[in-house]
Parts: structure tokens; C-alpha cells; sequence
């Protein structure tokens, strides 16, 4: 249902971009036969109505044809993206696959967005429903009413009781007349409403309202229902005028006139083809002229050309493809880095002298580029995109990577890179970059700075990328050879936190520990501020799993505390 609603709002947003040029046309071609401007309701209508339209670079539409996303609308709010690769055992992340997210607060505001986008797709469907109840209602009411009326002539019925003529029916129309109409009058209204009847009017009017009734939200549409019945009026009182003559401008305004001074009858059907807009219809009667076939040619080429341009959609990306562009050139960017390929990375900056000066050691000799460390290095990466619109208006992006350094300690700290990148000829190309090391959190600022990504707190899964075994082969070495535990550090809690999370400044102290191997850190900064840590005992839990049965309990001097990521999923509890 809501996706349906997200249709229908893109739907009727690009043809209200369709009715304001409409509207202007309108006005230019105010003294010209009003057929021109009854056509060029049929390109609002379409748009409307048809879900599908070709792409052409022809197309006249200056806008996004998507601008509303099911998850909420992109215009105006500022959409934070969020990618995730690895590089590690050979692997290059191109495989990697890249999903949106939000940071806290905008996952709230895209959370909102989402349930009224849901509550407005209830709201939508009862107003049509009510809308169909009700035209259905009256066409069943208007029909009773119509079955006393008295056959005239073929498909001619006269009837007491209404006011002004109209025309019923979709398969077999009918035109109804007021009683009593003198001769003269009957002649008039019977050309006006065959009229109507040979241009299938009554069709065009019914697809108008249902139009309206599925876009019954949108005021616009409602404005131009209301245009085109009076456009619809205008052309065929010229059709009249065509067939009888000029001369019968004037009686036939005073059949119009007549009309409008009749007694109050029954009120016709929505569905029902009716009259109205009488004095602008009598204005323009008076003021008719039979036009030059050559002025009308030129005149209908133009407008045609026109509609076809507004029924086309632009050619080119929408927002959404352009934002996945900029998560693929940023997945790129990423690896690459990852993989210390100096030859890429440089290819993907604006310039050779703003990626020499911009990427930590890259040298070019002999025409090769590289760049990289031994150690620390960068293996994983998470990557957002933070903004799409740069000062000024220009075309400037901006991005954020976070990139997880290892050592062979093994340890980990965290980079973040700042960059800005635009769009060129040859694609995306970074134009600054700027790389800080985190690996001294004094604050509960600069935890969130390292660690809060996209409204996640995300590290690395230690167990899952070998360091448990690596800290368990170098134990057992140092146990062998009779040196120092060198990974004393991940023998308790506290410790283990402070080391992997790079804190410093402050203290920590183990609040809690149970049997099945768990534990909480409270970390206290310098500044007074905390965090609060859960930790698990991996070396216990891999021994219970593999034996089947506790081996030692969760305190053998082999111990190895690593991050309970799962228990991190709930970070409003363990952050304070």
C-alpha cells in the first residue's frame, strides 16, 4: 500500500510540474480557439494516470520523477548512506554489498517519515474509496431519476425537474433537456451537445474525475479539473459557432443566458456531463473569430511537440542512482586504499598533485605510484556518505570513511578520513582528503568520533578475524620459550577494554562478571564523562563449544577478552 502512495505522489508532483506549465501556456494562447488549450489537459491527465513513460533527452521535465522514496522523502532532508567492505586473505571487497542507514537522529526523522508515509497511504485510499462511494452513489441516484424522462427524438430525452442539459452514459450516451426549452433553444443546445457527444467528451470529463479522485489530496488537480471542464465548454461553444456561423453569436449566447436563469433543478452526477462557467463561455462566444488554418497548423505542431516533451521523462539518473553512484566510487576509493594500490588510488583523485599531497606517503618513481605502511595497516572499512550539496551550491560531496588499522599485535586503531569529491567527465574524483588517527580516545566525544557510525556503534569482530587464535599461538610460544606474556593485556576485562578500545586518560573497572563467561567495563574519562563496556571471555566460550562442557570455568590463566557485540546492538543502555 505504501509503495503504491509513494507512486502516486511522485505521480502527482510531476504533474503538478505538468500543470504549471499548462497554466502558462494557457494564458499565451488566451486568444486562441480554445481547442489549444483543452489538448493540453491530455499531457496532466497522463501524467496522472500512466505509472510508466519513456526517457529521452528531449524531455521537457526540469525535475526528479522519484522524488519521494518509499523510505522517505529525499528532498529536503539530508540522507546519510552507509557501506561496509573488507580486505583481508586475499579478498578485495568487490562483493561488498552497499546499504542505506542513518544516524541516530535522522534514523528517527526517516522512522517518522516512514509511518506517516504508511498512516498517508491509509488516509489516501479511504478518500478515494469515499470519493468512488460517492460518484457511484449519485450516477445510481441520477439514473433512478432518469427513468421517467420522455423520449424525444434518438437518444434525445427531456425531463422535468432539471435545469441545464447534460449528457449520461458511457456506452450509449444520452442527452437530457429541461422541458419546455422553445424550438430555437433546443436547436442550439442540440448542436452543443452532439457536439460533446461526436468528441467524446463525456469520456475525457469521466477520466478527468477519476484523475481527481485518485489525486484528490493534491489542490491542483482539483483547479485543473475545473480548467479543463471549462476549456472543454469554451471549445465546443466554438464547434457551434464553426457550424452555424458568426451570426449566431448572439442568439446563441441568450440560449446560454435562458439557461443559466432556469429554476434550481436536480443536481447532476460528477460522472454526468453538465454545463457551466457561463459568463466566461458567453466573453468568449462574443469575442469568437474563425481563425487562419495556417495559424492553427503552426500552433498545433508547437503545442505538440510541447506535450510530447512534458509526457517524456528526462534522460539521465535519478537522485537515488546518482547517490548509489557516489556508494560505488566510495567502495572503490576504500578498497583501494585497503589494498594500497597507489595507481588507482591516484586515478581517483581530481589531480596528480592533490593525491601526492592529500595521501599519506604516495610517491610516483618511474611513472608507479605507492603508497602504504607495514604496520599499522588499514584491512576494514565502513564508509557514509554525509553530504550532497556543497557551499555555494556546487557540486561538491562529501564523505566519511572510518578504516580499521591492524598490527601484528595484534591490535587496532582506527582512521578517519574526511573527503570531498565531485563529478567530472571521467566520473567521481576525490578534490581533499584529509586522514586523523584515533588512537587516543580521551572522552566520550572522541569514542563516539572513532566508533558511532551511522548511528551504530561498529567494531571489529575480533574473533571472527583470527585474533583469538593469533593471541592463543603467541601464548602458548611465550609459555614454551619462558618469556613475558605479551597479551597479558586481554587477560581481564578492564584491561582488554582499555587496550582495544584505544582509552585513555581515565580508568576502568569491571562492574560486573557472571559464570557463562560475560562481563561489564565501566571506563571513566578524564573530563568525567563514561562509558560503559560489555565484554565477553572468548577463549571460554570457543573451549565450551568445542568441548561440549566448561573447561577451567571463565578464569584460566589463558583468558582472552574481546567486545560482546551483540550485547553493543543495545548502545543507548551501555553508553552513558
Amino acid at each position: 500500500m505504501t509503495a503504491v502512495f509513494v507512486k502516486i505522489l511522485n505521480m502527482s508532483l510531476t504533474a503538478g510540474y505538468c500543470i504549471g506549465v499548462v497554466l502558462i501556456l494557457r494564458v499565451l494562447l488566451r486568444r486562441q480557439a480554445k481547442i489549444f488549450s483543452y489538448l493540453l489537459w491530455g499531457v496532466v491527465l497522463f501524467r496522472l494516470l500512466c505509472p510508466v513513460t519513456l526517457t529521452s533527452s528531449y524531455s521537457l521535465l526540469r525535475m526528479d520523477t522519484a522524488v519521494v522514496f518509499g523510505e522517505g522523502f529525499s528532498g529536503g532532508q539530508q540522507e546519510v548512506w552507509q557501506g561496509k567492505g573488507y580486505l583481508s586473505d586475499g579478498t578485495d571487497g568487490s562483493a561488498v554489498k552497499v546499504q542505506p542507514s542513518v544516524s541516530v537522529t535522522q534514523a528517527q526523522e526517516k522512522g517518522m517519515a516512514q509511518m506517516a508515509l504508511g498512516v498517508g497511504a491509509w488516509v489516501w485510499i479511504a478518500g478515494v474509496l469515499f470519493l468512488l462511494c460517492y460518484s457511484f452513489g449519485m450516477a445510481v441516484r441520477l439514473r433512478r431519476f432518469l427513468s421517467e424522462a420522455r423520449p424525444l427524438e434518438e437518444e434525445v430525452y427531456e425531463i422535468d425537474g432539471i435545469a441545464t442539459p447534460f449528457v449520461f452514459g458511457m456506452v450509449r450516451p444520452r442527452i437530457y433537456l429541461p422541458a419546455r426549452l422553445s424550438p430555437t433553444e433546443r436547436r442550439y443546445v442540440l448542436v452543443h451537445e452532439r457536439a460533446h457527444i461526436a468528441r467524446k467528451d463525456y469520456l475525457i470529463k469521466l477520466i478527468g474525475w477519476g484523475a481527481a479522485c485518485l489525486h484528490w489530496f493534491n489542490p491542483l488537480v482539483w483547479f485543473s479539473f475545473r480548467l479543463l471542464e471549462s476549456d472543454m465548454e469554451m471549445s465546443c461553444d466554438e464547434t457551434v459557432l464553426r457550424r452555424l456561423g458568426e451570426e449566431a453569436k448572439q442568439e446563441y449566447s441568450r440560449t446560454l443566458l435562458a439557461l443559466s436563469c432556469a429554476e434550481p433543478g436536480f443536481h447532476a452526477s460528477p460522472v454526468a456531463f453538465s454545463e457551466g462557467g457561463l459568463k466566461k463561455r458567453i466573453q468568449n462566444i462574443l469575442s469568437w473569430k474563425r481563425g487562419r488554418i495556417v495559424t492553427a497548423a503552426v500552433l498545433a505542431a508547437l503545442l505538440c511537440a510541447l506535450t510530447v516533451g512534458l509526457m517524456l521523462n528526462p534522460a539521465g539518473r535519478t537522485q537515488k542512482e546518482q547517490t548509489e553512484e557516489k556508494l560505488r566510487f566510495l567502495n572503490t576509493y576504500a578498497n583501494a586504499y585497503c589494498d594500497r594500490n597507489g595507481d588507482v588510488m591516484a586515478g581517483l583523485y581530481i589531480d596528480e598533485k592533490t593525491a601526492l599531497e592529500s595521501v599519506i606517503l604516495m610517491e610516483k618513481a618511474g611513472g608507479t605510484y605507492t603508497f602504504g605502511l607495514s604496520s599499522p595497516w588499514p584491512n576494514e572499512f565502513h564508509y557514509m556518505l554525509t553530504e550532497e550539496l556543497g557551499e555555494g551550491g556546487t557540486d561538491t560531496d562529501r564523505a566519511e570513511i572510518w578504516y580499521y588499522a591492524w598490527t601484528s599485535d595484534p591490535h587496532v586503531t582506527v582512521w578517519k578520513e574526511e573527503l570531498q569529491f565531485t563529478e567530472t567527465a571521467d566520473g567521481y574524483r576525490v578534490t581533499d582528503s584529509d586522514v586523523r588517527f584515533l588512537d587516543s580516545i580521551a572522552s566520550r566525544a572522541d569514542f563516539d568520533e572513532a566508533y558511532l557510525i551511522a548511528g551504530e556503534y561498529r567494531f571489529t569482530d575480533y574473533e571472527e578475524r583470527g585474533f583469538l587464535e593469533g593471541i592463543q599461538v603467541q601464548t602458548e610460544y611465550d609459555r614454551e620459550s619462558g618469556g613475558a606474556d605479551r597479551n597479558a593485556v586481554y587477560r581481564s576485562p578492564d584491561t582488554a577494554a582499555a587496550w582495544i578500545f584505544n582509552l585513555t586518560g581515565g580508568s576502568a573497572e569491571t562492574v560486573s562478571t557472571d559464570a557463562d563467561g560475560h562481563a561489564t567495563v565501566r571506563y571513566t574519562f578524564g573530563d568525567g564523562s563514561s562509558v560503559v563496556i560489555p565484554m565477553y571471555n572468548a577463549a571460554y566460550r570457543n573451549t565450551t563449544e568445542n568441548s561440549g562442557e566448561a573447561d577451567g570455568g571463565a578464569g584460566t590463566a589463558e583468558d582472552v577478552w574481546f567486545p560482546d557485540l551483540e550485547a553493543w546492538k543495545d548502545y543507548e543502555y551501555y553508553v552513558m
